[in-house]
């Protein structure tokens, strides 16, 4: 029978930045999510400004320059496990917004209650028009993948006991979660879509241009070479091959070689940058040629 376990303890992982007016619906909709099931929400501020902290915040660090959703949900968890010892971690962005009536957190719990080997499962989204894998199809449960969006974790936390979660460093989210899909597999986990509970992710200006100073494109832009340099880095330029051969022959979509392709491509650069680029250099030039003519 799912969730025989007694006390099935979740910490939920909500992150906010300067954003409340995501943050405090997404809290309430979640908090009468997981009939029977034992949770705690920790709503994390990562360096909001004071107008624009969540009502329901639990937790702030600083973060002057925002260091991103990753580095958000590393304090997050931090923070959890200094409170107390936990089945299940779901992570949530704020960005998100699920089905009315939809109970998504205690449906992921079942599943992982009944599949041992998984290490996370995420919901689907059915309008998905940037990412492979996700949608749902009738007549499933669920399905694997090589690798879900990092918008509603729920992840084991054994998993990460052995594993990890994703590495802090990447200020921008792509390519963090490809890791945490690497290391999953080739240590014999392996990661899920729901094709029964869903959400809907805030596609536009939720983000770029309000809680980071640069737009979507110059963030997507940067995003693009930070993921190239790193996995090639660590990985090398065939890190896509690597990451593939440790996915088993169920999973319907690697999208190693799609997130390469993507993130290879080189975005131009936005002209307000290279403005602000030309004005800083020919400011420096003045300042070394006057520096040049001041009698030592």
């Amino acid at each position: 029978m799912e969730n025989e376990k007694e006390n099935i303890r979740i910490a939920v992982i909500l992150i906010n930045r300067d954003r409340p007016d995501l943050t405090d619906p997404l809290y309430q909709q979640v908090q009468i999510m997981g009939s029977g099931l034992d949770k705690t929400l920790f709503v994390i501020e990562c360096g909001s400004k004071p107008g624009g902290r969540s009502r329901y915040q639990t937790h702030f660090f600083r973060d002057r320059s925002y260091r991103g959703r990753y580095y958000g949900f590393n304090r997050g968890l931090q923070f959890a496990q200094k409170e107390g010892s936990w089945d299940y971690y779901w992570f949530l962005a704020n960005d998100i917004e699920f089905p009315g009536g939809q109970d998504t957190l205690k449906e992921l719990v079942a599943v992982m209650q009944t599949e041992p080997r998984m290490a996370l499962i995420g919901p689907g989204e059915p309008n998905a028009q940037d990412y492979q894998g996700c949608h749902p199809k009738p007549g499933r449960r669920w399905h694997k993948a090589s690798t879900v969006h990092g918008l509603a974790w729920l992840m084991r936390a054994q998993a990460i006991d052995e594993v990890g979660y994703c590495n802090p460093k990447f200020r921008y989210s792509q390519g963090a979660g490809s890791e945490l899909s690497y290391r999953l597999y080739r240590n014999g986990w392996f990661m899920a879509y729901s094709d029964v509970v869903t959400l809907a992710h805030a596609q536009e200006g939720s983000t770029y241009g309000k809680v980071t100073r640069i737009s979507r494109h110059e963030y997507h832009r940067r995003a693009r070479i930070f993921a190239t340099r790193y996995l090639e880095k660590h990985y090398g330029k065939d890190w896509d091959r690597l990451f593939a051969s440790v996915l088993p022959s169920d999973v319907e979509i690697n999208t190693f070689p799609w997130q390469k392709k993507v993130w290879s491509k080189k975005l131009p650069k936005e002209k307000r940058f290279v403005w602000l680029r030309r004005a800083a250099s020919w400011l420096k030039r003045r300042i070394l040629a006057l520096i040049s003519r001041t009698p030592s």
